[in-house]
C-alpha cells in the first residue's frame, strides 16, 4: 500500500499563529480565554483546555483575564466591551481575514453595499459583517444571488475558505447587480492550494483520506471536492476513526488534511496506517512464525486429545527384577509430536545433546533452542539442565532424534504473553533489529513489533540506538492466531510517569525546598522537572531584580534550587520559586545605605511623578520631580533616560514599607539667587513701550493703608 500525502495540506499561516499565540499562556497563572473555539478543531481546544485555557462565548461570561480573539477574527464592539472590563485582548486573527475586514471597513464608509460571498453562520462571516455595521448581504448560492436587487456601488469579498468555483459563479452574476461594483477574491492562497491539490490527488488514488474538524468548514469543502473525484473518500478527526477493513485491500492511500488541523494529528493518522502496514508485511515475510505457530496449534491439539501429560523420562535405572518389556514400555513414550522432559548432556557451539531416556539421545540443534538468533547455546542451557522439548522428528535406521527447545517454549510464551496483555503486566523484551516503522524485540521467546511511536514518550531520531538493549515494555496488541504481538514502551513509561507525579504531588507542600533541572524555557517562565513532574517557575520568581527575558537567569538542562509555592493536585500544576531560595535585596537594608549618604545607581523605569532609580539587584528608589532638578521640568523625561547612571543622595529609608527616597538636585550644587532674579526678569512679559512691572507696583497700596 502506498500512501500519498497531498503536496498542500494542513495547518495554514493563521491557524499556525493563532496556535503560537496560544502556546504563551499554556500552564500561566493568569486566567486565559478564548472567544469562541481558538480553531475549529475540538482535539486542540481539548488540549489548550488542560494547558490552562478555556473557551467563553461572550466577554459577559467573565469579568477579568486574558481574551485571546481567535483566528476567526471578531467584530469591532468585541474591543469597546473589553475596555470596559478588566480584559486584556490578544489578537490572533489570521491577517488573511484581517485584510477581509479592513475591506469592508473601507468601502462601507465610501456608501458601498457590502456583500460577503460564504455562509452566514460561520464565525468569520460574522466577525466580517459587524465591520460594515452587520448591513451585507451574505451569498452562498448562485439562485440567492440572481434575487438580490440593484445598487449603485457594490463592493464584493469572499469568506477565506470558499471554492474558487464558488467566488466566479457568483461573480458573473454579481457584475450585472451594480453601477459600479468591485470584486475582492481575498480567497486564502493557501486554501486554494490545499483544494487544487487535493482534488488532483483524489483522482489518482483508490482511498482519500481528508483530516479535520467536523465542524471546520474549509475541511468540508475539501471533502466535498475529494468525494466528487474518488467516491472512497473518508472524512476523520483522529487516527482512531480510520476505516482499516477498507484501506487493507487498497493499493494507495491520498492524505489530505484541513487548514485547522495540526500536524500532530496527521502524523498519527499516516504512523497507523505505515504500522497496519508494517504488521501485514511482517506477517507475510516471517513465514516462520505462522509455520510454528500451526505446529504449536498440533501440538496442543495432541495433548489435547492424548490427555497425557508431559513424560519425565530420566535415565533408567535397570535392576535384576527389570524386563526388557517395562523397558520397551517406557521407550514407547517417545515419540513424534510429544512434549518430554530430558537432561541436557552435552553442549555444543551448535548444538545441544540430550537424554530423553530413549535408545538413542535426542539433539536440538541451534535455530531450534531460541527465536533469539543473537544467542549461543552456552546462553540458553547448561550441562545437567532438566528441560521440556517437542519431538520433532526420531530416524530409526539413524538411530537419532530430532529435538526443539523453542517449539515448548513459544507455547508457554504465548500463554504468558496473553496473561499479561489481559493483566497490563509488562514483559522484559530484548530489541533484535530495526524495520519500517519501528523495532522488533523479542518477549519470553517470542518476536513482537515496536512501533516507532511507542518507543519512547517523546520523539525518537535514531531507532537502532535501541538494537541490542533488554527494556520493559507493555503488550498492546496481541492476536495468537495471526501470531501477531505490539509492544509498547511508551506506555509503560507513561504510567510510570503519572505514578511518578501522583507521588510528589501527595508527598511536596508550600514551602518545600527542592532540587530539580530546567526542562524549558518559555516567554513567561521556566519548567522544571522535580523529580518525574514538571513545575512552573514563573519570570516573577525569577530574580528579586527586574528581567526582560527568563533566558537572562536560567538554561536548559541548568540544575536549581527552588522553593515549592503552591501545589493544584487536580490540575497537577506546582509554582515553584528561584528567588526565594536566596536572601531579600531588602533584608538589612539600614546597615547599607544611610540618610545623607551619596550614591551611584542606573534609572530603570520613568514615570510622569518621577524616576526609579536601582541601587543594587532588587533595590528601587523613589526620585520625585521635585527632586530632579533645581530647575522645573514638565516630564521627567525630559532630562533623565532609562539606563542611565546617576549619583542620588538618601533623603528617606522606611525598610518596613520596602522604599527608599531619593533626590538628584540634591547632589548638584544649588544655583545663585541673582540667577533666579535673572531667570525671572528674563521670563517676564511686558509690552515694547511700557516699562517692566515692579514689585512696588503689585505691593504699593498695602504700604499705604499701613500709613
Amino acid at each position: 500500500m502506498r500512501i500519498i500525502i497531498a503536496e498542500h495540506s494542513g495547518i495554514c499561516f493563521g491557524v499556525k499563529k493563532a496556535l503560537e499565540t496560544a502556546e504563551k499562556f499554556t500552564n500561566s497563572e493568569m486566567k486565559v480565554y478564548t472567544l469562541g473555539p481558538l480553531i475549529h478543531n475540538k482535539q486542540v481546544v481539548e488540549k489548550l483546555k488542560k494547558e490552562g485555557i478555556r473557551t467563553i462565548d461572550t466577554l459577559n461570561a467573565i469579568e477579568a483575564g486574558t481574551v485571546i480573539i481567535r483566528s476567526h477574527g471578531v467584530p469591532p464592539e468585541i474591543h469597546g466591551q473589553a475596555e470596559k472590563k478588566v480584559v486584556e485582548l490578544v489578537d490572533a486573527t489570521c491577517p488573511f481575514v484581517r485584510k477581509v475586514q479592513e475591506k469592508v471597513k473601507e468601502y462601507y464608509s465610501k456608501g458601498y453595499q457590502i456583500i460577503i460571498i460564504g455562509d452566514a453562520q460561520h464565525p468569520e462571516v460574522k466577525g466580517v459583517n459587524g465591520w460594515c455595521n452587520y448591513s451585507a448581504i451574505i451569498l452562498d448560492n448562485t439562485a440567492a444571488a440572481e434575487n438580490i436587487e440593484y445598487f449603485e456601488k457594490l463592493c464584493v469579498v469572499a469568506q477565506t475558505t470558499i471554492t474558487n468555483k464558488l467566488w466566479e459563479e457568483l461573480k458573473i452574476i454579481l457584475e450585472k447587480k451594480g453601477g459600479e461594483v468591485e470584486f475582492f477574491n481575498t480567497i486564502c492562497s493557501a486554501t486554494h492550494l490545499r483544494q487544487q491539490s487535493a482534488m488532483e490527488l483524489a483522482k489518482k488514488v483508490d482511498i482519500m483520506l481528508v483530516i479535520g474538524g467536523t465542524h471546520s468548514s474549509n475541511t468540508q469543502k475539501l471533502y466535498k471536492l475529494c468525494k466528487e473525484n474518488c467516491a472512497r473518500t473518508y472524512h476523520l478527526e483522529t487516527a482512531g476513526e480510520l476505516p482499516f477493513e477498507e484501506i487493507k485491500g487498497a493499493e494507495s492511500v491520498g492524505v489530505t488534511a484541513g487548514a485547522s488541523t495540526p500536524d500532530w494529528i496527521i502524523k498519527e493518522v499516516i504512523d497507523k496506517m505505515t504500522e497496519m502496514e508494517n504488521m501485514k508485511q511482517q506477517e507475510n515475510s516471517e513465514q516462520s512464525i505462522e509455520q510454528q505457530t500451526e505446529e504449536e496449534v498440533q501440538i496442543t491439539q495432541e495433548v489435547k486429545d492424548t490427555e497425557e501429560p508431559a513424560v519425565n523420562v530420566e535415565e533408567p535405572a535397570v535392576d535384576s527384577e527389570d524386563t526388557m518389556e517395562s523397558i520397551q514400555d517406557t521407550m514407547a513414550e517417545v515419540r513424534v509430536g510429544k512434549v518430554v522432559k530430558g537432561k541436557v548432556i552435552q553442549v555444543g557451539e551448535n548444538d545441544v545433546i540430550v537424554n530423553i531416556g530413549y535408545k538413542a539421545d535426542g539433539v536440538i540443534p541451534g535455530d531450534e533452542l531460541s527465536n533469539d538468533t543473537s544467542l549461543s547455546p552456552a546462553d540458553i542451557v547448561k550441562e545437567g539442565d532438566e528441560i521440556e522439548v517437542f519431538v520433532k522428528k526420531i530416524d530409526e535406521k539413524e538411530g537419532s532424534v530430532l529435538l526443539s527447545k523453542k517449539k515448548v517454549d513459544i507455547e508457554k510464551a504465548w500463554k504468558i504473553l496473553k496473561e499479561k496483555h489481559e493483566t497490563g503486566e509488562p514483559v522484559n523484551a530484548k530489541v533484535l533489529e530495526e524495520v519500517k516503522g519501528g523495532l522488533i524485540a523479542i518477549a519470553e521467546g517470542i518476536k513482537g513489533f515496536v512501533p516507532a511511536s511507542h518507543i519512547d514518550i517523546g520523539y525518537v531520531e535514531v531507532l537502532k540506538d535501541f538494537i541490542g538493549q533488554e527494556l520493559s515494555m507493555k503488550v498492546i496488541e496481541f492476536n495468537r492466531s495471526k501470531g501477531k504481538v505490539v509492544l509498547s514502551r511508551k506506555a509503560l513509561l507513561e504510567e510510570e510517569r503519572e505514578q511518578k507525579k501522583k507521588e510528589i504531588l501527595s508527598r511536596i507542600k508550600a514551602g518545600d525546598r527542592i532540587e530539580g533541572e530546567v526542562k524549558r524555557i518559555t516567554d513567561f517562565g521556566a519548567f522544571v522537572d522535580i523529580g518525574g513532574i514538571d513545575g512552573l517557575v514563573h519570570i516573577s520568581e525569577m530574580s528579586w531584580n527586574r528581567i526582560g527575558h527568563p533566558s537572562e537567569v536560567l538554561e536548559a538542562g541548568q540544575k536549581v534550587e527552588v522553593i515549592v509555592l503552591g501545589v493544584e493536585q487536580e490540575n497537577e500544576r506546582i509554582s515553584l520559586s528561584l528567588k526565594q531560595t536566596k536572601p531579600h535585596p531588602w533584608d538589612n537594608i539600614e546597615n547599607r545605605y544611610a540618610i545623607g549618604d551619596v550614591v551611584t545607581g542606573k534609572v530603570v523605569r520613568l514615570v510622569d511623578f518621577g524616576a526609579f532609580v536601582e541601587l543594587e539587584p532588587g533595590v528601587e528608589g523613589l526620585v520625585h520631580i521635585s527632586q530632579i532638578s533645581y530647575e522645573h521640568i514638565e516630564k521627567p523625561k525630559d532630562v533623565l533616560q532609562e539606563g542611565q547612571q546617576v549619583e542620588v543622595k538618601v533623603l528617606d529609608i522606611r525598610p518596613d514599607d520596602r522604599r527608599i527616597s531619593l533626590s538628584i538636585k540634591e547632589t548638584l550644587e544649588k544655583p545663585a539667587k541673582e540667577e533666579y532674579g535673572k531667570r525671572f526678569q528674563e521670563q517676564s512679559v511686558h509690552q515694547d513701550d511700557q516699562p517692566p512691572l515692579t514689585i512696588g507696583d503689585l505691593v504699593g497700596d498695602i504700604f499705604k493703608e499701613e500709613k
